[in-house]
């Protein structure tokens, strides 16, 4: 009898080793890591392009009147703002492979700390987005793609593509002046209430009430990505053998949904996952703009405003490293998926 290696040798089929999945992880990851130098070089860069300094934004024209050019440029030289282009992305760029993620002379605090407050709120807002973006996008997919041109596919493929057309800023609007204005039911600014509440259990609700609406239009922004991308995968499915076979002995409902379509397409969710943590991370700039929430995305959005290029750097820097980390640890993740079939 033939094993399934000499089998496969003699059909001709390849053999996948695991050091070809190591070693294409490995040149991923190093691909992560010269993207990650260069988005640096880049945010030490492009803001100093921007007209203004941090300097211009700290001396108002009242205390510009009271000094002199040398004081002027003595305070630019202790800033780190003196010297060629070179030498203050140098400067930058030596700084962060310290660690150092510098300190902001606006806020009067170190950039770290800044950071530190900031990234719980955001990683909040996308914690709360996520499953509500995979839940109604897996499940508007599978109702759709289970029988492609029925009348739930029309219904809801028409709806998905009026809603693709509007950008997250707009339904951040769209929903502040909803629920905010019009039916002022939720929160539309801040993380909490301005007295929050004694008893954790009371501050844990209004902390959720505050971060309903801007997760809610974080999730819209990622349902249409999902449903578009696994509406074609579930109609695919829905003409394989296995599928029909299964119909054809009275599977439905439910279970055909979480059997033959759910776990098939697991492997496309983590895929698509990896791009969704990008994208929420930059529609949370517009997002908390909008809703005055005190996350990564707001603080960034002030940071080009204020020209605080240590903060800009830093914000950047964190949020570049989380990302590609997540998205290589999903990537990594698909692969093992993808080999188990």
């Amino acid at each position: 009898m033939l094993g399934p290696t000499q089998i496969s040798q003699q059909s001709g089929a390849p053999t996948v080793h695991p050091v070809v999945n190591r070693f294409v992880l490995l040149r991923s990851l190093m691909q992560r890591v010269v993207v990650f130098v260069v988005l640096l070089v880049l945010m030490s860069l492009l803001p100093r392009l921007l007209p203004g300094d941090t300097l211009d934004v700290l001396l108002d024209s009242n205390v510009q009147r009271g000094l002199q050019n040398s004081e002027i440029a003595d305070l630019r030289d202790r800033l780190g703002l003196a010297g060629s282009l070179v030498e203050q992305v140098g400067r930058d760029l030596a700084r962060l492979a310290h660690g150092d993620l510098g300190y902001s002379l606006l806020h009067g605090a170190p950039v770290s700390h800044l950071l530190a407050d900031a990234l719980p709120w955001t990683a909040l807002l996308i914690a709360l987005a996520t499953p509500i973006f995979l839940g109604v996008g897996v499940t508007l997919a599978a109702e759709a793609g289970r029988q492609p041109g029925a009348r739930a596919d029309r219904v809801i493929t028409t709806s998905m593509s009026l809603l693709t057309s509007i950008p997250p800023f707009i339904t951040a609007v769209l929903l502040f002046l909803c629920f905010g204005i019009l039916w002022p039911v939720l929160p539309t600014g801040g993380a909490e209430p301005l007295f929050p509440a004694e008893t954790p259990l009371l501050r844990a609700q209004e902390i959720l009430r505050h971060a309903f609406l801007p997760s809610l239009a974080l999730a819209l922004h990622e349902v249409v990505r999902y449903f578009f991308v696994l509406r074609g995968e579930v109609a695919v499915l829905a003409s394989r053998a296995f599928v029909l076979n299964g119909r054809s002995r009275g599977i439905s409902g439910w279970r055909e949904r979480r059997d033959y379509f759910g776990r098939n397409l697991l492997a496309v969710v983590c895929a698509r996952l990896g791009q969704s943590v990008a994208s929420l991370f930059t529609a949370s700039l517009f997002v908390e703009v909008i809703f005055s929430y005190p996350g990564v995305g707001a603080l960034t959005y002030h940071a080009v405003l204020d020209r605080d290029y240590p903060l800009l750097q830093g914000a950047i820097a964190v949020l570049a490293l989380l990302v590609l980390g997540l998205t290589w640890l999903l990537d990594a993740l698909t692969e093992i998926l993808t080999r188990r079939g």
